[in-house]
């Protein structure tokens, strides 16, 4: 057992499920929420505008903007999902409930009239997010248990109205992009005293957590063209970041299994090159009537860009060992929203929408880092606005179809599926012009 070539075998087999858990620091989600408003109609905020929140989606929109503005907001999210897992060796069913939390996506804007062809705007938000998490002993610790990631933009960008039908903008958005990830892993199955990675509890697994963080710029521009009196037509890119994340590798061992490999898995640094992807935004809104408003639009997310991660670690994991590699084979996915909003008086409008978000998740790599399969969301909000003050509310249900999962054991992933996945977000945003 204390064999040097026994330990290295050991260890080795052991490289195969940390390469796969460690790709999932690449598997953070895009999230969308920019505002109240722009949770129930984002095509309508690409195209159109109306708020200093609208830079968001199209910096190009801060041309309907006379004068200064500012906003401020949250969405307020609460996301659920069980885990349906089949045990490989024993053939036993488990269910695993993802801890049901509320997270908070705060975000705050201002937009300033230069003169009658220049606006300036600056925005702080959030565009990709990530918070999965389980009980430490679930089935699936050896995939993971935990799983955060946290980005933060702030954008400066200038518009100009280059006609009357036409606005251009264009931006830099500094991101700061943070990420942890924990899991378990089984030496108890790594040294033959129980298959290897089965999911029944065990005294004897290393805790392993992961954390690191990157800062890194990126460009946006827009575009907004008055098709005709009553069509407007919205598109935005927002470019992809690639990130040189340094941080903290951390092992807990046993102290059982410190005694046996003392030498393996000693706590060092770590850096990995992350993505975060393109998006290309589209947007078209009708005024149909003199008080309905339809709008339809379209976003594109190069998650192709997940095809591999490799992660470097500061020395040897195991003798020989200080690099992890990782296969995701995400895809290039689409999300397809259509929205109305009525005018009910001069001070009050409400708001209805509809989204399908595909997943980019490839199914024979999926883990159990977030809901994997396609998504519908389901909104409504309102608007009320006085004098110099404007408050929107609104509100979505997300309904996450199921989706079956292909095991890998050695991956720490078994045979089952993700099921009754849902979200519920409520959002709050402020405006007030000067």
């Amino acid at each position: 057992m204390h064999s040097f070539s026994k330990n290295t075998a050991i260890a080795a087999a052991l490289v195969t499920s940390l390469a796969a858990i460690n790709g999932a620091r690449a598997a953070g989600f895009a999230l969308e929420e920019g505002s109240a408003r722009g949770n129930v109609s984002p095509a309508e905020s690409t195209a159109a505008g109306g708020e200093p929140a609208s830079i968001y989606f199209n910096g190009a929109t801060m041309t309907e903007l006379p004068g200064t503005r500012i906003q401020g907001g949250a969405s307020f999210i609460k996301p659920w999902a069980d885990v349906a897992t089949v045990n490989p060796y024993t053939g036993e069913k488990n269910v695993g409930h993802g801890h049901s939390k509320v997270w908070s996506l705060p975000s705050a804007y201002v937009t300033h009239q230069i003169n009658d062809e220049w606006w300036f705007g600056f925005g702080l938000f959030t565009r990709f997010g990530l918070g999965a998490e389980f009980p430490q002993n679930w089935a699936g610790r050896y995939s993971s248990y935990k799983a955060e990631i946290l980005s933060v933009d702030a954008s400066p960008m200038v518009a100009w109205k280059a006609t009357d039908r036409l606005s251009l903008s264009a931006g830099l958005s500094l991101r700061y992009f943070d990420i942890e990830l924990a899991q378990k892993i089984d030496a108890a199955g790594m040294y033959g005293l129980r298959p290897y990675n089965s999911p029944s509890p065990s005294p004897y697994d290393i805790d392993q957590n992961l954390h690191g963080d990157d800062i890194r710029p990126g460009i946006d521009l827009g575009l907004t063209w008055k098709v005709t009196d009553d069509v407007t037509f919205g598109a935005a890119y927002h470019s992809r970041m690639q990130f040189k994340v340094r941080g903290d590798a951390k092992w807990r061992k046993p102290p059982a299994v410190n005694a046996m490999a003392p030498a393996f898995f000693q706590n060092c640094g770590f850096n990995s090159r992350n993505y975060n992807p393109d998006k290309f935004m589209t947007g078209l809104a009708w005024d149909a009537t003199e008080k309905l408003r339809l709008s339809a639009g379209a976003t594109f997310t190069t998650w192709h860009l997940y095809d591999d991660l490799l992660i470097k670690l500061d020395h040897d994991m195991i003798p020989g060992r200080d690099k992890l590699s990782s296969d995701k084979q995400w895809h290039d996915a689409w999300r397809l929203s259509a929205g109305a909003s009525y005018d009910i008086s001069d001070e009050f409008t409400v708001r209805a929408g509809y989204t399908w978000d595909q997943s980019p998740i490839n199914g024979s790599r999926a883990d159990y880092l977030v809901p994997g399969d396609n998504r519908n969301i389901f909104a409504v909000g309102c608007s009320w606005a006085r004098g110099l003050w404007a408050v929107d509310v609104s509100y979505f249900y997300e309904l996450v179809q199921d989706f079956t999962v292909k095991g890998g054991p050695m991956r720490g992933v078994y045979d089952g599926k993700y099921q009754d996945a849902s979200g519920h977000c409520i959002a709050l945003s402020v405006a007030r012009r000067f």
